[in-house]
């Protein structure tokens, strides 16, 4: 039987197999995973109200506590950032899309006057963007 250790070890050599085979997994699946997503949204929301409820949401978080929280979001910095230099085109096509609707909610908006109605230029443009609300995404 192996020690914890030869497993920990195996396990740590292994990755960059796992790795080649988890975007493989991804690369070759036939599945709508958005649509399976949504089909699964009612099961995902029973299941965290029960974690929640039945008091494995709070153990499983107070478990490690905030030292373990810091120690292993540092470790995966990495990540972090390679994840948000990959999302420069998705930032860059909803920047063009929120700024586009500002400018066009200022094009519209009522002339500057008082505080009274500079207070309601600033309402306006914010129920005009509020009204966008789900259409300035990236997509």
């Amino acid at each position: 039987m192996k020690t914890p250790q030869q497993a920990a070890a195996n396990w740590q050599g292994s990755s960059g197999k796992a790795t080649t085979e988890y975007v493989a997994g991804v690369q070759n699946t036939q599945k709508d995973q958005a649509a399976l997503a949504v089909a699964a949204g009612a099961r995902y929301i029973q299941g965290v109200q029960e974690a929640y409820s039945s008091g494995r949401w709070a153990s499983g978080i107070q478990r490690g506590g905030t030292a373990y929280w810091k120690s292993q979001t540092e470790k995966k910095s990495v990540n972090y950032g390679a994840g948000y230099a990959a999302g420069v085109s998705n930032y860059t096509a909803a920047a063009q899309k929120v700024m586009s609707a500002i400018a066009q909610g200022v094009a519209n908006l009522p002339p500057r006057g008082d505080i009274n109605q500079n207070l309601q230029r600033s309402a306006s443009l914010a129920t005009y963007l509020h009204g966008l609300k789900g259409q300035l995404g990236a997509r």
